[in-house]
C-alpha cells in the first residue's frame, strides 16, 4: 500500500482514506497541485472532516473578505512553526495529547496517496486564529457547511482556519 496519509486523517464516514473532494466530488489524487484533508476532534470523537482539491480551496478563498485573508496570513506568519507534524500544537507546541477537552484540529496537505506537511492545532490556538475572521468570511464557512454537511448546524462547527497552502 503506497499511501502513506495517517490514519488518523481518514474519512471516519467512509471508513477509509478521503478519495474525493468535499464541495466539488472530483477524485482528489488527480490534482497535480495537491488537496488538503481537515478533521476536526472533540472529547476524542471527530465532530467534522473535509477533503477540498487545490482548486475548490482556491475558490473557497477568493469568496473571504480581503480583510480576513489578510488577518488570517499575518497570524499564520506571526504564529505557526511549520514541521512539527500531528502530535504539537503548529501555533503554541502543546503536545495532542494535553490538548484541553481533547479538543484540536488535524490538517494537511496532500499529493496523490501522500502527505506533504501535516499539522495540529489545539482549541484555544483554533479559536485565537478565529478571532481574526470578518462576518463576511463566517457567512462563506456557514453556507459551506450547509451546503456539505446539511443537518448540521453550523454553529456546532469550528469556524474555518485557513491551513496555509506549503
Amino acid at each position: 500500500d503506497d499511501d502513506d496519509i495517517p490514519e488518523d486523517l481518514h474519512s471516519d464516514y467512509e471508513e477509509r482514506a478521503f478519495l474525493s473532494c468535499t464541495r466539488c466530488g472530483e477524485t482528489l489524487a488527480d490534482f497535480e497541485e495537491g488537496y488538503q484533508l481537515s478533521k476536526v476532534y472533540r472529547a476524542g470523537e471527530t465532530i467534522l472532516e473535509y477533503a477540498l482539491c487545490y482548486p475548490c480551496i482556491a475558490k473557497m478563498a477568493e469568496e473571504f473578505s480581503e480583510e480576513s485573508r489578510q488577518a488570517m496570513d499575518r497570524f499564520y506568519n506571526e504564529h505557526l512553526t511549520t514541521g512539527l507534524g500531528l502530535d504539537s500544537c503548529a501555533v503554541c507546541g502543546l503536545d495532542r495529547s494535553l490538548a484541553p477537552n481533547h479538543e484540536y484540529s488535524l490538517g494537511a496537505i496532500c499529493r496523490g496517496h501522500h502527505m506533504v506537511e501535516g499539522l495540529m492545532l489545539c482549541g484555544p490556538c483554533v479559536e485565537r486564529a478565529n478571532e481574526v475572521i470578518s462576518k463576511k468570511t463566517r457567512d462563506v464557512w456557514r453556507r459551506f457547511i450547509d451546503e456539505n454537511f446539511p443537518g448540521v448546524p453550523a454553529d456546532a462547527l469550528p469556524s474555518p482556519t485557513r491551513m496555509p497552502v506549503f
